[in-house]
């Protein structure tokens, strides 16, 4: 969370549309994924299902201030998952029942890998001036890297199947870890956005 944390305080101003790894996302888009995911944590770990919650978090839910509202929900995320009973047990995805350590794990992946989407669209569309962070820092925490990397490669046969990541992409033998991952994710670690016509 503090990696998609970080990139989302850095969008400059003028960023909000830029283009992103993302097929059809822009970075506002990318960014109100997350929220609505991160929306979703305390009802669903309270044992709401997704009947219960309804179409409350349907649309764009960034409002005026889209840090200011990913900030806020990004704490009663973590708040959810900071209570005590809230890894026994198995909240009700869109997919059934799941443990919460897996529910944990989705998580932890996506932000982790929305996390280099965001900074590489912020990078190409011009960082403010004195922002130290990038897509080259999203990976730094090697351990991270290393236990989502190893997780996601034994299921994402199944995720390929329901359409949530493209083919691998091919990278350079002795690519790093960090770019295998991203490779393996249907993401080309070197993407950069189209050309403007």
């Amino acid at each position: 969370m503090d990696v998609f944390d970080t990139q989302v305080r850095a969008v400059p101003p003028g960023a909000w549309q830029a283009p992103t790894p993302c097929r059809g996302w822009d970075v506002r888009a990318l960014v109100n994924h997350l929220t609505v995911e991160h929306l979703w944590v305390p009802p669903l770990l309270a044992g709401l299902t997704r009947e219960d919650i309804g179409t409350r978090y349907d649309g764009d839910q960034l409002g005026d201030d889209p840090v200011a509202r990913w900030t806020a929900t990004a704490r009663r995320s973590r708040n959810a998952w900071n209570q005590p009973d809230a890894w026994a047990g198995s909240p009700v995805l869109s997919f059934g029942p799941t443990p919460a350590d897996e529910y944990a794990f989705q998580l932890t992946a996506d932000l982790l890998i929305h996390g280099w989407d965001l900074a590489r669209a912020i990078d190409a569309a011009g960082r403010l001036p004195g922002d130290t962070t990038s897509a080259r820092t999203v990976g730094n925490n090697r351990e991270l890297v290393r236990w989502v990397h190893e997780a996601l490669a034994a299921q994402i046969d199944a995720w390929r199947v329901v359409g949530v990541f493209a083919e691998p992409v091919r990278v350079p033998a002795g690519a790093d870890e960090w770019a295998t991952l991203i490779a393996l994710t249907g993401r080309a670690p070197d993407w950069s956005p189209p050309p403007r016509h």
